[in-house]
């Protein structure tokens, strides 16, 4: 009987923490909807190098495992996209 009760809590908890992190991540996306890198440079400084700017954004996309379409240049790094 203690197995029982032991493994039906386990599974509760697995799938609240589940649960937790499908809304984080439905919620990553909906706040930062694809862009296409010409939206992207252009939501950037004026003064920015183009080239290095698409491959820093690759770079976080990748150290990321996220979509590259899904960083945006006014994102916080640590608050915004570590929350994917």
């Amino acid at each position: 009987m203690e197995t029982a009760l032991v493994c039906g809590a386990v599974v509760a908890v697995v799938v609240v923490v589940c649960v937790a992190e499908w809304r984080a991540h439905r919620r990553f996306r909906e706040r930062f909807p694809p862009i296409s890198d010409a939206e992207f440079l252009a939501r950037c400084k004026p003064d920015t190098n183009p080239v290095v700017a698409l491959k820093v954004r690759r770079i976080i996309a990748d150290a990321l495992s996220i979509e590259h379409e899904r960083v945006h240049p006014d994102a916080r790094l640590l608050a915004d996209l570590d929350r994917c």
